[in-house]
């Protein structure tokens, strides 16, 4: 697809795509990752001799127009959707769900508490930021609510328990979708958010590379728990009314009790997103806004921004920074930052033990450094912080009479690529 009309004159195309072909070579996962709301993953296999589709998420209403043409363009057959499966209420993520359920007659699978949200229950919050949203169309969809109870299976990650909503959803024949709930709090992104894990069939040995009881070829649809870049929204003429919420929202957070307080998404589910970063050995993640990337506890444990540090010696994140500074203190800093680099080389072990050759284990290192960038203005600076502190490390390691000469010999291999980097 070269070039499609969205606002009265041509743009560039509005999505990133990625197609690949899944454990059973015939089924494949198709990402797009639009540049304005969700993103939408879509599974395409076969099942009684015809090609059925999966979605995860539907995207944002901006695209209503044009979703068939981007479909169409990439060999998609929207009559022949199965299910759609939506992460969580918010309409940059259900707003096509309605459009492409009647097309296909498909059922749309959501948490329980979404019905809610399909009753017109919307938060002050999401009423600001969306505005009058008409669900009306939603009602007249096949929609599959998913009850949480204690006779569920339940998932433990990073030490928070996450409960499986449905039995297995199978994907042709290459594996299946886990949805799960995400714990529910009063600083919940949503109160009907889900994950989808999907959980390839494996058969050959060098597949079963584990982490935590999980393979290691593991895809994590995130929603908007989990994300590496917020959405973003255009910002012609038609969506003004949407950006003129934005700031009114904006600023009216800005004022609290007579004081200035600048609204913080870290706070929103912040023990459950700490358990997926610490959760995972290596596991890739399709979040609901920007690309994908590699999850993994190498980066929390072994990576450590100044902001890790001050939380580990027991202050605030946001405490400045200086105070890293204090002579007292010197001692419980250097044993954080050598757990931190004992950590790392545990890691890297257990990355060979699982079957990755040095080269693989080296491209990982590059993956993570690379995609350790972005954010907003605090995110990012810790972002940049921890790639220096992954030069550091292999630098030390490069060095290290204690370890062994292959993690001598990926260090440096690792070294040179990144010193390569522009």
């Amino acid at each position: 697809m070269n070039t499609i009309y969205l606002t009265g004159k041509p743009v560039a195309r509005p999505y990133g795509i990625s197609k690949e072909k899944l454990n059973d070579n015939s089924t494949y996962l198709i990402s797009f990752y639009f540049h304005q709301g969700g993103n939408v993953y879509v599974f395409r296999y076969e099942k009684e001799n015809t090609i059925k589709y999966t979605l995860v998420d539907a995207g944002d209403l901006y695209y209503q127009d044009h979703i068939f043409t981007i479909f169409a363009e990439n060999e998609i057959n929207p009559v022949n959707i199965e299910r759609i499966i939506l992460t969580h209420r918010h309409t940059d993520h259900v707003g096509l769900a309605a459009i492409l359920a009647k097309e296909s007659q498909s059922e749309i699978i959501a948490h329980s508490n979404f019905r809610n949200f399909i009753e017109g229950d919307m938060s002050i919050m999401e009423r600001r930021w969306f505005g009058e949203f008409d669900t009306m169309g939603l009602k007249k969809c096949d929609i599959k609510y998913l009850y949480e109870s204690e006779s569920k299976e339940v998932r433990d990650i990073g030490g928070v328990k996450f409960k499986s909503l449905v039995e297995p959803v199978e994907i042709g024949e290459a594996g299946h979708l886990e949805i799960l709930a995400v714990p529910e709090n009063i600083m919940s992104h949503t109160p009907d958010q889900v994950l989808v894990l999907y959980i390839p069939k494996t058969s050959q040995p060098n597949d079963m590379r584990r982490l935590d009881g999980m393979l290691i070829n593991h895809i994590l649809f995130s929603g908007d728990l989990w994300l590496m870049t917020g959405p973003s929204y255009h910002r012609g003429v038609r969506h003004i009314s949407r950006h003129l919420r934005m700031y009114a929202f904006r600023l009216k957070n800005l004022l609290s009790v007579g004081g200035i307080r600048r609204q913080d998404h870290r706070e929103q589910d912040a023990e459950t997103k700490e358990a997926l970063k610490r959760g995972f050995s290596l596991i890739r993640v399709k979040p609901g806004h920007g690309d994908e990337f590699i999850g993994s506890r190498i980066i929390p444990n072994g990576l450590l921004a100044d902001r890790d540090i001050l939380v580990k010696l027991g202050y605030s994140e946001d405490t400045s920074k200086s105070i890293l500074k204090k002579k007292d203190l010197s001692g419980k800093i250097a044993a954080i930052k050598e757990k931190a680099y004992t950590s790392f080389i545990k890691e890297l072990h257990y990355w060979l033990e699982s079957g990755y050759n040095p080269n693989e284990v080296s491209s990982l290192l590059v993956r993570i450094y690379k995609e350790q960038s972005g954010g907003i203005r605090q995110v990012r600076k810790d972002r940049k912080e921890r790639r220096r502190r992954l030069k550091a490390t292999l630098v030390r390691l490069k060095s290290d009479g204690a370890v062994s000469d292959e993690l001598h010999e990926l260090a440096e291999s690792t070294l040179t690529a990144l010193n390569a980097m522009k």
